[in-house]
C-alpha cells in the first residue's frame, strides 16, 4: 500500500510554527543589546541552521566576525527561548491528521531538528502527546547539525527502516540537503519558513501544500505528479493546478 515504509520530520516550520516564539526571543536579546531587530517575515530567512546561525544572521553585518561576541549573544539566545519556547508555538493545521493517519497504519515516524536538543524534545511531548514518536534528536553537537546525514541514517535504522525506502520531510534547502545526503526522498512543506520560488528549484524534492498529501507522498513517491497529473502551483494556499 505504501511505497515508503516510515518518515523523518524536520520539526519548525513542519510540524510546528514556532516563528514568533523564535524571533520574539531574538528581539529581546537584540534590543537589550541596542541592536536592530527584525520582522516575523525577515525573521524567516534567519531560522533552520541552529541558534547560533540564527544570532549571526540576525544582528548587524560588522558583529557577524565577532566569534566572542556572536558566541555571548548565543547563549543569551538559549537562555532567552527556553523560557518562550512554548509562548506561541503550535502544530500547523492537518499535521494531526497526518500523525492519525500515521497512527493507523503504524508507519513509524521520527524527528531530526536543528532546534536544541531538549527544546525540540519539549515541545513534542508537549503539543503532540498522543503519539509515539520513535525519536526526537535535536541539535547537540555542531558536527551532527543538519545537513550532516549522520543523525537521520540512525534514526531510520532505529525505526526499522532503509534510508531508500524513508521519506525525509522539511521546508528548507538544509532539509533538501540532509535528504540526499541520506539516501532518502526529500519531500518539501510550502507552508514553512522557505520561498516557494527557492523550493521549486530543488529539482530532486517533492512540493506539497497541505499535510495529508504526504499520505499521496508515502504510497506514490515523485510517481504521485504523473499519476494525479500535476504540476506545483505558484500559490501555495491554492490547490495544485492540472495540465
Amino acid at each position: 500500500m505504501h511505497k515508503y515504509k516510515g518518515i523523518i520530520f524536520d520539526l519548525d516550520g513542519t510540524l510546528v510554527n514556532s516563528l514568533e516564539d523564535l524571533i520574539d526571543s531574538v528581539n529581546a536579546i537584540l534590543k537589550y543589546n541596542r541592536l536592530p531587530v527584525h520582522s516575523y517575515e525577515e525573521g524567516k530567512k534567519l531560522i533552520g541552521r541552529g541558534l547560533r546561525n540564527l544570532v549571526r544572521d540576525a544582528v548587524p553585518e560588522n558583529y557577524r566576525d565577532n566569534d566572542p561576541y556572536v558566541d555571548e549573544l548565543t547563549e543569551m539566545l538559549k537562555a532567552e527561548y527556553a523560557t518562550n519556547y512554548r509562548n506561541k508555538t503550535k502544530p500547523y493545521p492537518g499535521v494531526t491528521k497526518l500523525l492519525d493517519y500515521l497512527k493507523i497504519h503504524e508507519i513509524p515516524f521520527s524527528v531530526c531538528t536543528n532546534k536544541p536538543d531538549a527544546a525540540a524534545k519539549s515541545l513534542i511531548h508537549g503539543l503532540f502527546p498522543d503519539y509515539h514518536f520513535v525519536d526526537v534528536i535535536g541539535f547537540t553537537r555542531d558536527e551532527l547539525r543538519k545537513p550532516n546525514p549522520e543523525t537521520s541514517v540512525k534514526l531510520a535504522q532505529k525505526m526499522g527502516v532503509k534510508p531508500q525506502d524513508c521519506l525525509f520531510v522539511g521546508d528548507s534547502t538544509i532539509d533538501y540537503e540532509t535528504a540526499l545526503r541520506a539516501g532518502m526522498l526529500p519531500v518539501l512543506c510550502t507552508w514553512g519558513f522557505e520561498s516557494f520560488e527557492v523550493l521549486t528549484k530543488l529539482d530532486e524534492a517533492i512540493w506539497l501544500h497541505n499535510p495529508m498529501r504526504i499520505v499521496e507522498a508515502l504510497r506514490y513517491g515523485k510517481e504521485m505528479y504523473s499519476l494525479f497529473n500535476e504540476i506545483p502551483d505558484p500559490n501555495p494556499n491554492a490547490q495544485k493546478k492540472k495540465h
